[in-house]
């Protein structure tokens, strides 16, 4: 009878680990729904929350990108109400450019060879210096030098 009593009781504990061990692998992607960390061994796995989403990262949302710098050209340069939706404008037409550029550059297949790099390069700097021409049309002297001085640090 006692012996009977110890099996049973060993039994018990062997499944209750059995079903810990197993509960947390699931957890990390080793069964169920190979959700967690990992993917499982070959199998398909079900998505994850807002997995698979297209969703454009917020450091290439132009309208963002241009609002941070609108912002910071208001306060750093002291815009006159004047100039601030000509800068607002500008800074727009900036940062669909280079989200343009951007989507360009990926297209590139590799390997991409010294040429390649110095037309993206020079391309890139022609961007650039369109919006300073703008910017110097829009801004003072005094605030165009600060702007030139500040521009990349922001």
């Amino acid at each position: 009878m006692k012996a009977k009593k110890y099996l049973t009781l060993l039994l018990a504990l062997c499944f209750s680990i059995f079903l810990h061990i197993h509960e947390s692998n699931a957890q990390y992607g080793q069964g169920y729904g190979q959700g967690g960390y990992g993917g499982g061994l070959g199998r398909s796995r079900i998505p994850q929350a807002g997995e698979g989403m297209q969703r454009k990262p917020e450091s290439l949302d132009p309208e963002k990108m241009a609002n941070e710098d609108t912002r910071w050209m208001i306060k750093k340069l002291k815009l006159t109400e004047e100039q601030i939706p000509k800068v607002e404008n500008a800074n727009i037409n900036f940062a669909f450019k280079r989200l343009d550029f951007s989507e360009e550059v990926k297209k590139i297949v590799p390997p991409i060879t010294e040429e390649v790099r110095a037309k993206i390069r020079t391309k890139a700097l022609g961007i650039k210096e369109e919006r300073d021409k703008e910017m110097k049309a829009i801004l003072t002297e005094e605030q165009f030098q600060i702007y030139l001085k500040k521009k990349d640090n922001y």
